[in-house]
């Protein structure tokens, strides 16, 4: 799996070691959520402490079809040889009907923090590696600037361990600024299962920076009519929507801080 990101790196001309670094570390984050009604990409993402939680980010939309009080968390335990073993984790997400997420006020993205400790070890992605407007500006990220993507599209998996799909492509439109446009376009093709995952790039040291989230594809809808039929024609346009990340760290500390118990009141 390492190899495959590792020729679309080096495809759009990153070096072999950065590569290796930024790439695997949002890999190891990435991971399928599904449902019979929906299927969807998620990341796993850790605050600055002392929050030790473990959230859960994907897009609103795919929270919000997946009925009933649980979903199920495609998680990955390395073995000893290197290979990963796979692990269906179900994950509540509702309680008596009620979300247990946090959506954006405006913006399709939810967060739930998970209650329970999973059962494997699984990586997460440091908050700090999720793209704020300044941050955007500072990577000289622009129109046309390379970038990757990892998603499950239409629900296909890697490999049998369950890891997700890695994509390359390059920004579509003008990125900034985020508070007018909250999301961009980004050329790469789309599918259902796309929702939720990362679209990233290399970040300072060799890290990564997430500058993205998909929430959409493109398709241009094309009515057929004859005498004795009407059909609909889907044409995908080989473009996804992507929410800037700086909204998915929004809704990240909103559900920090709905999470966090209350303050004592004051000493009189």
């Amino acid at each position: 799996m390492k190899r495959c990101l590792l020729t679309l790196c080096l495809g759009l001309g990153v070096s072999a070691a950065a590569a290796a670094d930024f790439a695997t570390a949002v890999l190891e984050a990435t991971f399928k959520l599904f449902h019979p009604e929906s299927t969807a990409t998620c990341i796993l993402v850790r605050r600055a402490a002392p929050d030790s939680a473990l959230y859960l980010v994907t897009a609103g939309h795919a929270l919000e079809r997946m009925k009933g009080d649980t979903a199920v968390v495609v998680l990955r335990q390395a073995r000893d040889d290197g290979s990963y073993e796979r692990h269906d984790q179900t994950v509540t997400i509702r309680r008596a009907g009620q979300p247990l997420w946090l959506r954006h006020a405006t913006q399709d993205v939810a967060v739930l923090r998970l209650s329970e400790t999973p059962p494997v070890a699984v990586a997460a992605l440091a908050a700090a590696w999720l793209a704020d407007e300044r941050s955007l500006k500072a990577a000289g990220t622009h129109l046309c600037s390379p970038l990757f993507v990892l998603t499950f599209p239409q629900r296909l998996e890697a490999n049998s361990a369950g890891f997700p799909v890695a994509r390359a492509g390059i920004v579509s439109s003008p990125l900034l600024p985020v508070q007018s446009q909250p999301t961009f376009l980004a050329d790469f093709s789309t599918f259902a299962g796309d929702s939720g995952g990362p679209v990233f790039i290399e970040g300072a040291a060799g890290q990564p920076l997430v500058i993205g989230m998909v929430i959409a594809q493109f398709r241009h809808d094309e009515q057929v009519n004859t005498e004795y039929e009407e059909r609909t024609i889907h044409h995908p346009l080989g473009l996804g929507t992507v929410l800037h990340a700086q909204w998915v760290l929004e809704a990240l500390e909103q559900a920090a801080v709905a999470a966090a118990p209350p303050a004592a009141p004051a000493a009189p």
